[in-house]
């Protein structure tokens, strides 16, 4: 078996992966660039890491690919969703801590008026602004992943109430006070009776431009609306609108449909918009994160085990 791994890994992790290949007699193919990848594409039959499509085109003896990435929506490219013989798993669930550090980074500095105290401090002037309490709130989750998941751990010294949806979850996480699936009726009910929501889902065709115009006017006036998964998930026309209209308090947003962000987008001037340039996965650990995961997966597959994170490719998650 050939196993091609494409990222920037020391040559140390390199080398562990070719130890672990080693006790099967497997080969290691490291490369730094898809025109490497190409040129031995059709010998391969795993890839760890960076998947083109014209390298999976040319690669007939794929079977399994690893992705660096835990959302799927910007790989999964119409002949890979179609080739049954092919696993694909992400790293779900490895990203969610910092994700949800990040999510609640947003609210705090949202709700407690961090933002103009700054500006106000490099104008050097003293003076109060608004500030909301967030204890005792109720926060709406729309997703019950990884992200998810950690955003309710990270909610548990505010006392709040939360409800959640999801559409394969069913069992009530510790923390939560309602899980429904996510139909758009119950999707609405969130948002109407939610005083903060924060994004956890994937990006996917059921999930693109789930919050719009019509969704954002169900929101109280006083809510925030955070995203640090995907772009797309919210219409960002509709949000700018709704900001601009005081429809909501404010938003939050790590993630948007075109990245980089367009220097002629209106996000840049929506007021009450936070903007961090999809960095709530990052992490001094996210490097060490992704090669334990990936020889901990390679070393499963080898035994004959199923890897973890497989994905639907249809799904899209």
């Amino acid at each position: 078996m050939k196993i091609l791994i494409h990222y920037p890994f020391a040559e140390e992790d390199v080398a562990e992966f070719r130890r672990i290949a080693a006790t099967g007699s497997h080969e290691v193919i490291y490369v730094s660039s898809d025109e490497e990848a190409l040129a031995v594409a059709p010998e391969i039959d795993v890839i760890l890491g960076r998947f083109a499509e014209t390298v999976c085109a040319a690669a007939p003896n794929l079977r399994w690919i690893q992705s660096f990435s835990a959302g799927m929506d910007k790989f999964l490219f119409p002949a890979m969703a179609e080739r049954d013989e092919v696993m694909l798993s992400n790293m779900a669930g490895m990203y969610a801590p910092q994700g949800a550090e990040h999510a609640w980074a947003f609210l705090l500095c949202l709700a407690r008026g961090l933002t103009p105290a700054r500006e106000q401090q490099k104008q050097h002037q003293w003076k109060a602004g608004s500030v909301v309490e967030i204890t005792g709130m109720t926060l709406g989750i729309i997703g019950m992943g990884g992200f998810g998941i950690e955003m309710v751990k990270r909610a548990a010294g505010y006392d709040m109430t939360i409800l959640a949806v999801d559409p394969m979850r069913t069992d009530l996480p510790a923390g939560v006070a309602e899980l429904k699936p996510a139909t758009k009726a119950n999707i609405h009910s969130l948002l109407q009776r939610s005083d903060a929501v924060m994004m956890a889902c994937p990006r996917t065709p059921e999930t693109y431009h789930l919050i719009s115009r019509e969704e954002l006017a169900l929101m109280k006036p006083t809510a925030y609306l955070i995203n640090v998964t995907r772009g797309g998930i919210i219409d960002e026309d509709a949000l700018v609108a709704a900001l601009e209209a005081g429809q909501i308090a404010g938003a939050a947003l790590d993630v948007t449909e075109i990245e980089p962000l367009p220097a002629e987008s209106p996000l840049w001037d929506a007021p009450n918009l936070l903007l961090t340039p999809h960095r709530a996965g990052a992490s001094q650990h996210r490097p060490g994160v992704i090669v334990r995961f990936f020889q901990e997966q390679l070393q499963r597959y080898l035994n004959g085990e199923r890897p973890r994170n497989v994905i639907d490719k249809r799904r899209g998650y």
